[in-house]
């Protein structure tokens, strides 16, 4: 389960005394004043050398309206940074996230999150990097008024199994702001916001994840402006059972470049191992979602795709119920160029694609809907799925699979699916911009 409610052994460690190992041999170096950190709140400078000892003990005694900041350099951990909880308008910062590298591949203590925040209110994590975090990057729950700014997440090491889950990861947040960073290698998603409420994710970049750009079970988000190359799946907005928080709904996935997403999927598990490399945006049994103004190149196995739950698994969860298909989902005013050339037939759903003798040149259309619908769904398209002004190479190139009608024993998708029924062609009221604190 995503959630994973962990807390730091770190915080113990020193209660009781227990050493922990330095980031340099000069233990007795103060650090110096920093110009950027005299503000009128209380702000800690650690200088390159600074031994880690010293920076847990400061971080660990942080209190409402202090900050902390790292000075340019390479810093190395062995144990988990964790804020304490419950505390408000602090900031642990970097000088920029090219300059300031913390470095969790030493990190000894069984833990998930290399950087770690609970129950915090106005906290803003800025200009640094984390470096081989051995499972999470950066990890934030149950916080309000959060912001994630210029940082970068990263694996270095070619062997993707020692890879971590997540790099940027607010859970159960409200007010949640994303923006100015960098993503690399995670095995899931390399910028994941699940269960949360009033997000924007904008102007990051994310490659070489699983997933670029991740919202699960979310309200109300506004992810514009971001760069999702060279993933397994650039965007994916999904909503999933057995979590605290679902029906996920009114979200905006706008003005992002979503190319070449076509690396292998190298998820060890969850529910993103499904997914197949070369997916561009997907849309997962979510509520009011509005898709315009994108970028679309060159993703093999297909451009964008509306599921339900149910192309997955069936679900056991009687809160999910009501929320296992798509509704007024609007795609409209893209554009598409040279895009599902190449189905992932490893997946269930890239090999399915195959079977489905699509026009356009043999190339899977650039939008495709499962066309599963509730029981008892009545009228040509019930869930509200719209599809308009949309441009590029095969702009009227849309399929309503209708996977309600596939059978598995005749693999009849060719005779089943529709190319651009008309009744998909369709308005929605545009969804509100979100406006944080």
């Amino acid at each position: 389960m995503r959630l994973g409610l962990f807390r730091s052994t770190t915080l113990a460690l020193l209660a009781i005394g227990v050493s922990l190992p330095s980031c340099s041999s000069d233990d007795s170096q103060a650090p110096p004043a920093d110009p950027s950190c005299t503000a009128a709140t209380k702000c800690t400078f650690f200088s390159s050398g600074t031994s880690e000892l010293e920076i847990q003990n400061r971080i660990a005694t942080v209190r409402s309206g202090e900050s902390v900041k790292f000075g340019p350099g390479h810093f190395t951990f062995s144990n988990q940074i964790a804020l304490p909880s419950n505390v408000s308008d602090i900031a642990l910062l970097g000088s920029g996230r090219e300059t300031t590298v913390l470095d969790f591949a030493g990190l000894t203590v069984a833990s998930n999150d290399s950087v770690y925040a609970q129950y915090v209110q106005n906290l803003r994590i800025e200009g640094f990097a984390v470096k081989d975090p051995p499972g999470n990057g950066i990890k934030v729950l149950q916080g309000t008024n959060v912001t994630f700014r210029d940082l970068k997440t990263y694996w270095s090491s070619e062997d993707k199994a020692k890879h971590g889950g997540y790099g940027l990861y607010p859970v159960q947040s409200t007010h949640v702001l994303i923006e100015k960073s960098l993503v690399i290698g995670a095995s899931d998603a390399g910028i994941y916001v699940g269960q949360s409420k009033n997000i924007v994710v904008q102007g990051n970049e994310a490659h070489g994840n699983v997933a670029g750009i991740e919202l699960e079970n979310c309200f109300n988000a506004d992810v514009h402006d971001n760069d999702a190359h060279d993933n397994a799946a650039g965007i994916l907005v999904f909503d999933v059972p057995h979590l605290e928080q679902v029906g996920g709904h009114d979200i905006r996935v706008f003005k992002n470049v979503v190319r070449q997403n076509n690396e292998t999927n190298f998820a060890p598990s969850a529910l993103v191992r499904h997914v197949p490399g070369g997916t561009g945006v997907a849309v997962l049994a979510s509520t009011n979602v509005e898709v315009f103004q994108n970028t679309f190149d060159k993703n093999n196995t297909a451009h964008m795709s509306i599921l339900s739950f149910l192309v997955v698994e069936q679900t056991t969860d009687p809160n999910y119920a009501p929320y296992q298909w798509p509704s007024k989902i609007h795609v409209h005013d893209n554009t598409f160029t040279e895009g599902g050339t190449a189905p992932d037939i490893s997946k269930d759903l890239g090999a399915l694609l195959t079977l489905g003798k699509f026009p356009e040149n043999n190339r899977v259309p650039d939008m495709l809907y499962d066309g599963i619908l509730p029981q008892g769904a009545a009228g040509p398209n019930p869930q509200r799925i719209c599809i308009e002004n949309n441009l590029g190479s095969a702009a009227s190139a849309f399929s309503n699979l209708h996977l309600d009608k596939f059978d598995r024993s005749k693999l009849n998708l060719a005779e089943v699916r529709e190319m651009n029924p008309p009744e998909f062609v369709c308005e929605l009221p545009p969804i509100a911009a979100v406006r944080l604190p």
